[in-house]
Formats: structure tokens, C-alpha cells, sequence
């Protein structure tokens, strides 16, 4: 009986301690959830972020859109200069408009005289215009 007796003790104080390590007032929790600040900053450097996000994004389309602009400028200048090589006439300086809205001048001059074969270089400078989305001539 009295090894019955040890044992509930022993049961009671092993009760008793992990009941005091587990009664709130031993220790304190965190407190569960943010606080409205904390909410607040976490918005704030969201929507600062995804400004930037956006901004980077729409930069990159502009300047995608102003390289489209350039390539489509130099292959009609090509096509303009082509199109003088291979005329039977004389080049004369002459402008222009493109269907798609980019409009050209050429300008002629004379650029090297050979006395011998009775012939001249000229010297053909072909300007392709066009204004950009935001009305700028280019």
C-alpha cells in the first residue's frame, strides 16, 4: 500500500508540474494575426512594387515599339533606294508618303566627276519620316 501511496504522489507531482508549465499565466502567447500597421506598411510596399512592375512594363513597349519603328523606317529606305537604282531615269529629288503613314525625301547631288568615261557618280541621300505615338516627328 505504501508503494501505492508513492506513486499516486509522484503521479500528482508530475500533474501538477505540467500543469504549471501549461496554465497561460506561465507563459505568453504571440498574439495570433497583424495589427493594422503592420497591414498597412505591407500594402504600402506591395503597391509601390507594383508600380515600378508596371512602369518597367510599359517601357518595354515603348521602346519595343520605337525599334519596330526604326526596322520599318530602314526597310522602306532600302525599298526607296532600290527603287532609284533600278529607274531608267535620272535620280531627281523627289518626297513622298509610304501607305502605312511614313513619308520620304531624297535628296541628289553630285558626288564625283570621271573626265575619261564622261560619267558622274551621284550621291543619293534617302530621309524616311514618321512621327511616333506620342506625335514626335522622327
Amino acid at each position: 500500500m505504501k508503494a501505492e501511496g508513492n506513486d499516486k504522489k509522484q503521479n500528482k507531482r508530475i500533474c501538477n508540474f505540467f500543469s504549471f508549465l501549461f496554465q497561460p499565466s506561465s507563459f505568453s502567447l504571440p498574439p495570433s494575426g497583424f495589427t493594422l500597421l503592420e497591414v498597412i506598411v505591407a500594402i504600402t510596399v506591395l503597391s509601390i512594387c507594383l508600380v515600378l512592375v508596371m512602369q518597367l512594363f510599359s517601357g518595354g513597349l515603348r521602346a519595343s515599339r520605337t525599334s519596330c519603328d526604326y526596322t520599318r523606317a530602314v526597310v522602306h529606305a532600302k525599298d526607296k533606294i532600290e527603287e532609284l537604282e533600278t529607274s531608267s531615269d535620272a535620280p531627281v529629288p523627289e518626297s513622298g508618303e509610304f501607305e502605312d503613314g511614313f513619308k520620304w525625301d531624297t535628296e541628289v547631288e553630285p558626288y564625283k566627276e570621271f573626265e575619261k568615261e564622261k560619267m558622274s557618280l551621284m550621291q543619293i541621300r534617302v530621309r524616311v519620316l514618321w512621327d511616333d505615338v506620342l506625335k514626335k516627328p522622327r
